[in-house]
């Protein structure tokens, strides 16, 4: 039996380039690339592709590896909804495909659905050769599509204005507010003070 292709790509090829880019061998990017290239083959040719995940975990990093898609080139668009789910789109027309793991399929797939749902209740993680050929095997059931039209194109296409913060003095969005988000008391960070153990802003 020949390897498996994934969006044009040799299964082996595939999962040396997951291991490179993610850091390890993983299920959801499988499965992120099954759907993509089931979203794909339904969508047909589309020069002005676009991509939106419904969730931060696994799915974009598929998108990178199979498509020109990236976070940084702002055509892969990430919603922390939490949901195993994606949409192909033109971003011309906003006419797209979106695929998702559908959870009444799983019946069959044992494995699938234990990862899907976190449910082992054993500290190792499951056996990816065995859970990437269930996968393979399941893909065709558990993957559910439909076509969509997008309400606005998620990914801005006007310059956004900057300035600077009169508060740090960096750069940011000016729409985002008087001051940058940091000086708002958003920041995710604060500053340590070499001399002592830490300050906070």
């Amino acid at each position: 039996m020949s390897n498996p292709v994934i969006c044009g790509v040799d299964f082996d090829d595939f999962v040396i380039s997951m291991e490179e880019f993610h850091g390890y061998r993983s299920p959801g990017i499988l499965l992120g690339g099954l759907m993509i290239e089931a979203s794909l083959d339904e969508l047909g040719d589309t020069p002005y592709l676009n991509v939106a995940t419904e969730t931060v975990v696994c799915l974009p990093d598929a998108v990178q590896l199979l498509t020109p898609c990236t976070i940084g080139n702002g055509f892969l668009q990430t919603i922390d909804w939490g949901k195993f789910a994606l949409t192909c789109y033109d971003r011309l027309s906003l006419s797209g495909v979106r695929v998702w793991l559908n959870p009444d399929a799983l019946g069959g797939f044992p494995l699938v659905r234990q990862w899907l749902e976190r449910s082992s209740h054993k500290k190792e993680k499951l056996p990816f050769e065995a859970l990437a050929a269930e996968i393979l095997v399941a893909a065709k059931e558990v993957i559910s599509q439909r076509p969509v039209h997008l309400h606005r194109s998620l990914k801005e296409s006007q310059s956004v204005p900057t300035g600077r913060c009169p508060v740090c003095g960096e750069s940011y969005p000016l729409h985002l507010g008087p001051t940058c988000p940091a000086c708002q008391d958003q920041a995710y960070y604060f500053y340590q003070d070499p001399t002592k153990q830490a300050i906070r802003d």
